[in-house]
C-alpha cells in the first residue's frame, strides 16, 4: 500500500467523522424540536477498480417510519374531529343547565305547569293569572335562546372553517414552496434534510386540518391530497369557502370548492369541484358536520318540542272559554277561501252571552248537514245566531264577534262529538282562541286534499332546492303554478328534474309530504325563493304546506302569550262553556276551573311526537320528549368525549412511538461522537504516520 493510498484513505476518514459529528451536533441541538426526526450518516467504501480507496457519506437520512408518521397523522386527523366537536358540545350543554335548575329547560316547562295548577285553585285571581302567562313567555325565552345559540353556534363553526381552511392554503403554499428547493438539493446530493424537516411539520399541521394522503417521488418531491383532491402536485391548488355574514335555519351555505393555481401567473382557476364529500376527519370536517349535520338536529328536536308544546295548549285553550267573555275572537292566517271545502266533522258551538255569563243566543253546527264549503259554515252561524254575533272571513283570517257591548263571543265543544279537521278542532284549526304563538307557526296539516283547487294565481313560481347530508346540491329546479289542482302542482314536482330524488306527494291529513329517492337517502328540501300567492289570503305555497327547514326549526323562535291576551289577563281561558244552559241561564260561571284543570292536565297527556334530529318517533308526555331531548343532546355530547379521548390516547400512543423511533437519544447521541472523535482521532493518526514515512524517505534521499 501506498503512502498516498494512507493518505487519501485519512482524509476520506477525517471527512466522514466530520460529517459524523457535524450531524450528531445537530441532532443534540434539536433533542427539544417538536416533530424532529434525528439524521444519520450513510457511509460506503470508496472502490477505484478492484481497489478500496477509503470512505465516503453517501447520504444524510432522517430516521423516519412512514407507516407510524401516517398512523400518528391519521389518529391527529381523527381526534381533531371529535376534539373541535367537543367545544361546540361543552357550550350547549352549559347552556342547558342542570334539569333540576330552575332556569333551565324543564325548569321552565315545570314552572308552566305549576303555573296551571295555581290558578286552578284560584281561578279568579289575577296574580294568579299573570303569573301563567309570565311562565309561558320565560318558557318561550329559554326555548328560543337555545334555538338561536344553536344557529350561532353553526354561524361560529361556519366562520372557523373559513379560518381553517387559510391556514389549509397557507400550509399547502409551504409545503409546494419548499418541493423544488429539496429537489435541487437531493439532485445535486445537498443537504435537504433541514427543509424535509421543514415540511414534514407542515404536513403534521395540515394533517390536523383534513384528512390527507402524501406520495413521495424518486426526486424527494411529495404530492399531497384528501380523498383524491390533489392538493400539491405538480402544481398547486387552493381551497375556497365564503361564510355567510349571517345564519338562519335557512341558510343555504357555499361549498367548499379546489381551485388550480396557475404556475405561470399564480392566477386562480375556476372550481375543479367541490370537497364537502371529500372531508372525513381533521377539523373542517368536524366543523362541518356540526354545521350541516348535528346542530341542524338538535335545533329540529327543539322545535318539535315547541311545537307540540304549543300545540297541546292551544288545542285545550281552544275548548276554554275566558270567564270575563271576549267581545272578538280573531284567528290566524290559514291560507283558506270561503269557497274551499271545510272538511270537518263533529260539531261545534257558537254562543252570545252577556257581561254576567248568561247565554243570549247559541247555534251548534253539525258539519255533517250543513254545506260543503266554509263559505257554507259561515252562513250556517250567521243565521242560527240571530244576528247578535258576526262571523266573518276575510284574507284567510277567520273573526267571530259581538254586535253589541255587551254581546260576548264563545266557540266550544261538546267532549262526544267533537270537531275534527286534519286532527284538530274548528277553533283550534283556525286559531280562534289560541294562547301561545310562535315564529313559522304554520300548520303542516292542512286537511286539503289533492283533487282540490289549489286557487295559486297562475304564473307563480316557487323554486326548489334538494340538498344532500354534505349541504351539496343535488337538483335544483323552478316550477311556474298552472293547471287547477293540488294534484297539478305534485304532477309539476314529480316530473320534474326534483322527481330524481323525492317523490312528492299529500298524506290523508293534507301534509305535505318530500320522501328521498331511494328510500333512506339524506336529502333535505328547501325553498330558495317564492313568488306564490293564493287569493285573496296571500299565502304563498311554502307557507301554506310549512315546506323547508325553516318551518322545522323556527317554531321554537318566538314563543310568547298571544298579544290580546298578554294585554289583558282576563281574556285567559280557564272556563268551559255549559252546553246544557238554556237563553238567560248562566252559560259560563265566574270562578270555574273546569279549563284551567283540562290546562293542568296537559302535563300528563300522552301525545304523538314525529321523528325529529336523533330522536325516533315517540308518545310520550312533553315533559318525557323534554327529558328525550335533554338525553340525545347529553349523549352526543358524551359519545363525542368518549371518541376524542380515546383518540387522543391513540394519538399519543403513536406519537410516543414515533419519537422513540424517530426522536433524539442523548445518550446514543454522545456514544456516537466519542465514536465519531475517535474515528476521527485514528485518522488523524494515519495522516501523522504517513507524514513520519514521509519524512524519513526523504532523509534517506
Amino acid at each position: 500500500m501506498s503512502l498516498n493510498t494512507i493518505m487519501n484513505f485519512a482524509r476520506t476518514g477525517l471527512a466522514t467523522a466530520q460529517a459524523g459529528l457535524r450531524t450528531t451536533s445537530n441532532n443534540i441541538a434539536n433533542v427539544n424540536t417538536p416533530g424532529y426526526a434525528r439524521e444519520r450518516i450513510i457511509q460506503e467504501s470508496i472502490v477505484s477498480g478492484t481497489q478500496a480507496g477509503g470512505v465516503r457519506v453517501a447520504g444524510i437520512e432522517r430516521i423516519v417510519d412512514e407507516f407510524l408518521v401516517r398512523s400518528k397523522r391519521e389518529a391527529t386527523s381523527k381526534f381533531a374531529f371529535h376534539e373541535v366537536a367537543n367545544q361546540f358540545h361543552s357550550r350547549i350543554q352549559a347552556l342547558l343547565g342542570r334539569p333540576d335548575e330552575n332556569n333551565s329547560l324543564t325548569g321552565r316547562m315545570t314552572e308552566v305547569f305549576s303555573a296551571f295548577s295555581r290558578v286552578a285553585l284560584t281561578p279568579q285571581s289575577n296574580v294568579q293569572k299573570e303569573s301563567v302567562l309570565t311562565s309561558i313567555d320565560r318558557f318561550g325565552d329559554e326555548i328560543g335562546s337555545l334555538a338561536k345559540e344553536v344557529q350561532r353556534l353553526r354561524h361560529d363553526a361556519s366562520n372557523k372553517m373559513a379560518d381553517r381552511i387559510n391556514n389549509i392554503n397557507a400550509l399547502t403554499k409551504r409545503i409546494f414552496d419548499l418541493n423544488p428547493l429539496i429537489v435541487k438539493e437531493t439532485v445535486t446530493q445537498g443537504a435537504p434534510r433541514a427543509l424535509e424537516e421543514q415540511r414534514a411539520q407542515a404536513i403534521d399541521e395540515l394533517s390536523k386540518l383534513i384528512n390527507i394522503e402524501t406520495r413521495k417521488t424518486s426526486n424527494g418531491s411529495l404530492h399531497v391530497s384528501s380523498s383524491g383532491v390533489d392538493l400539491v402536485g405538480f402544481v398547486r391548488s387552493v381551497v375556497k369557502y365564503s361564510a355567510p355574514g349571517t345564519v338562519t335555519s335557512g341558510t343555504k351555505f357555499p361549498p367548499i370548492t379546489v381551485h388550480e393555481v396557475n404556475r405561470l401567473t399564480g392566477l386562480i382557476g375556476p372550481p375543479m369541484q367541490t370537497m364537502n364529500s371529500k372531508l372525513v376527519s381533521g377539523e373542517i370536517a368536524g366543523l362541518l358536520h356540526l354545521r350541516d349535520n348535528n346542530l341542524p338536529e338538535i335545533a329540529r328536536e327543539l322545535a318539535n318540542l315547541a311545537s307540540e308544546f304549543i300545540n297541546q295548549i292551544n288545542e285545550v285553550h281552544n275548548l276554554n272559554t275566558a270567564a270575563a267573555g271576549a267581545v272578538t275572537l280573531t284567528g290566524k292566517n290559514t291560507g283558506l277561501r270561503a269557497s274551499d271545502a271545510h272538511h270537518f266533522t263533529g260539531k261545534t258551538t257558537f254562543a252570545v252571552t252577556d257581561a254576567s255569563g248568561n247565554l243570549t243566543q247559541k247555534v251548534e253546527i253539525d258539519f255533517a248537514t250543513i254545506g260543503s264549503t266554509v263559505g257554507d259554515v259561515i252562513a250556517a252561524v250567521n243565521a242560527g245566531i240571530g244576528g247578535a254575533a258576526t262571523l266573518s272571513m276575510n284574507a284567510g283570517v277567520l273573526k267571530f264577534t259581538g254586535t253589541g257591548a255587551n254581546n260576548y263571543v264563545s266557540i266550544s265543544e261538546k267532549e262526544a262529538s267533537l270537531s275534527n279537521r286534519a286532527g284538530k278542532g274548528f277553533s283550534h284549526y283556525f286559531g280562534m282562541n289560541d294562547l301561545v304563538q310562535s315564529r313559522n307557526g304554520g300548520q303542516v296539516n292542512t286537511g286539503f286534499t289533492a283533487s282540490e283547487a289549489h286557487n295559486f294565481t297562475a304564473g307563480g313560481t316557487i323554486e326548489f332546492n334538494i340538498t344532500d347530508s354534505y349541504g351539496l346540491t343535488r337538483e335544483n329546479h323552478t316550477i311556474t303554478i298552472s293547471g287547477t289542482s293540488f294534484n297539478d302542482i305534485l304532477t309539476s314536482l314529480n316530473s320534474s328534474p326534483l322527481g330524481s330524488k323525492m317523490n312528492f306527494s299529500l298524506d290523508s291529513n293534507g301534509a305535505f309530504v318530500a320522501v328521498p329517492i331511494p328510500a333512506g337517502a339524506k336529502y333535505n328540501l328547501e325553498v330558495v325563493s317564492d313568488t306564490t300567492s293564493r287569493s285573496p289570503s296571500l299565502v304563498n305555497i311554502s307557507t301554506l304546506f310549512s315546506i323547508g327547514s325553516k318551518y322545522k326549526t323556527e317554531s321554537a323562535f318566538d314563543v310568547k302569550v298571544k298579544d290580546g291576551i298578554k294585554q289583558n289577563s282576563n281574556l285567559l281561558g280557564l272556563a268551559r262553556f255549559n252546553h246544557s244552559a238554556s237563553i238567560g241561564e248562566s252559560a259560563i260561571a265566574v270562578g270555574d276551573q273546569t279549563g284551567a284543570a283540562a290546562l293542568q292536565n296537559i302535563e300528563n297527556t300522552v301525545v304523538n311526537f314525529k321523528k325529529a334530529g336523533g330522536i325516533v318517533s315517540m308518545t310520550a308526555t312533553v315533559h318525557q320528549y323534554a327529558a328525550a331531548l335533554l338525553a340525545d343532546i347529553g349523549t352526543r355530547s358524551k359519545l363525542n368525549e368518549d371518541y376524542s379521548n380515546d383518540l387522543k390516547a391513540l394519538k399519543g400512543e403513536l406519537t410516543q412511538k414515533v419519537e422513540d423511533y424517530s426522536g433524539v437519544n442523548l445518550d446514543e447521541e454522545l456514544g456516537n461522537i466519542i465514536i465519531y472523535q475517535n474515528a476521527y482521532s485514528a485518522s488523524a493518526r494515519l495522516i501523522t504516520t504517513a507524514k513520519e514515512l514521509y519524512d524519513e524517505l526523504l532523509r534517506l534521499v
